[in-house]
């Protein structure tokens, strides 16, 4: 039998040798941020949905989720699928669980961000999209296996060793063995020989069919906007789509003229988000424990990204578009440029792609934690299709390094896009500091 968990916003697993529901209980009271609508607890053959009836039964291996919508649906799965259209990604698990090799014939070509965690003939079985778009930690002690959304929960009944499930991975547990299978790895294979015109026409295609995608359905969507390429790309596409809002967090004294000037441009409605030291130092230990990182970057990063997200499910958005991967993809980043000119070609491409695979660890993770209490973030560049073209593409098509130049091929299609030349040549600012919040909080750490 397989049951299954939909509508959901968090995940916590457990499988023993002993009764997990106390454990699983305490373990998701501790992401409750994620539960708007309560929780479901499955096992084998129930279903609860009133945490109050949980005397009644006792079982060694149990899912539980935080619910981000109500729903009956008994689907265990955090994310969605955005293409193909129509594809049930909770029935085709069932041909996965029944055997863990057709993974990649059946999950591999999809354009998706998800975890899951199915109960299917005495065994657990989860994975995560090979992007690693939404978290997924698991630890295995004392014959326990254990999987969350986020590490608090596995830490706080006793889980001391929590990696993270690799993306694109599939496993099956059961008490009398175990079996991994990596249904898709991120790689670059394949260089084209290909002309810049060419080149930027595609970029344009696939991110603006990515765009669509994932705004489809949707009426009303805010953007993080910095005033710069990424963002000013995203909205300009997307509010051909939807209603939009561009959200711009920042301190003062930092450039959010950037952001108000290239808003006009578009001719779209702007919100700012002022941040002061008060409200700084009124959320930092809440966001240090929402993003699981206390490291200056994150902790910048993540207050922004909580903030927007905040003030999105405030003004009734239906999710928070954001630009990650944009600079990994493109080339967005100085170090890539000095990378070029020091260490050559293949080091540099070498670097880029291993920011691509690690930035679940480095960005996806940190922005889905810091969003989770509010609403959901949809990142149309960390699209998988638009990952393996643009790692196809050679680096002469993304950096100029005698000029200094980045994210060429993507720059030509925002201008194709009709983007204003003034945002599509103004230089990268990471938003940390573009939005002042790095040095509000390095100040703020020296008292």
């Amino acid at each position: 039998m397989l049951l299954r968990l939909n509508g959901i916003n968090g995940i916590v697993a457990l499988f023993g040798k002993d009764d997990v529901i106390p454990r699983l209980v305490f373990a998701l009271k501790s992401i409750s941020h994620r539960a708007k609508y309560g929780y479901k607890i499955i096992t084998e053959d129930k279903c609860i949905k009133d945490l109050s009836d949980l005397d009644k039964i006792k079982s060694n291996m149990a899912i539980g989720c935080c619910l981000s919508k109500a729903s009956n649906d008994i689907v265990a799965i955090h994310g969605k699928v955005y293409h193909p259209e129509g594809f049930d990604l909770s029935k085709r698990l069932e041909d996965v669980f029944e055997d863990i090799e057709r993974a990649p014939e059946i999950l591999s070509k999809l354009d998706a961000e998800f975890t899951f965690a199915g109960i299917y003939n005495n065994s657990l079985i989860y994975g995560r999209d090979p992007l690693g778009i939404k978290p997924l930690y698991f630890s295995k002690e004392s014959g326990t296996l254990g999987l969350a959304s986020e590490m608090k929960a596995l830490k706080l009944i006793g889980f001391k060793n929590i990696e993270r499930v690799q993306p694109g991975s599939i496993h099956k547990f059961s008490m009398k063995d175990e079996k991994s299978l990596i249904f898709y790895r991120i790689k670059a294979d394949l260089k084209l020989k290909i002309s810049m015109d060419e080149a930027s026409d595609k970029v344009l295609e696939i991110l603006s069919e990515s765009i669509r995608r994932r705004v489809k359905g949707l009426d009303r969507v805010a953007i993080g906007f910095s005033g710069g390429l990424d963002s000013s790309l995203l909205a300009l596409i997307t509010s051909k789509l939807a209603k939009v809002t561009l959200l711009s967090v920042y301190t003062e004294g930092s450039k959010d003229e950037y952001a108000v000037k290239s808003a006009k441009s578009l001719g779209l409605e702007l919100d700012k988000l002022q941040v002061d030291a008060k409200q700084l130092r009124d959320r930092i230990n809440l966001i240090q424990n929402l993003i699981e990182s206390d490291k200056v970057m994150d902790l910048a990063i993540g207050i922004g990204i909580n903030l927007s997200a905040k003030r999105c499910s405030e003004i009734g958005c239906d999710a928070l578009l954001l630009g990650q991967l944009a600079d990994e993809l493109f080339g967005g980043y100085a170090k890539y440029v000095r990378a070029l000119k020091d260490m050559g070609e293949e080091f540099a491409e070498d670097m880029m792609l291993k920011d691509i695979i690690e930035a679940h660890k480095n960005n996806f993770e940190r922005d889905e934690k810091a969003s989770s209490p509010y609403t959901e973030i949809r990142l149309p560049y960390a699209n998988i299709d638009l990952v393996k073209y643009a790692l196809s593409l050679p680096l002469s098509l993304k950096i100029d390094p005698l000029n200094d130049q980045r994210k060429l091929v993507l720059r030509e299609a925002a201008i194709k896009a009709g983007l204003p030349k003034d945002i599509v040549l103004k230089r990268k600012k990471a938003f940390q500091y573009s939005s002042g919040l790095q040095k509000l909080l390095v100040s703020f750490a020296k008292g």
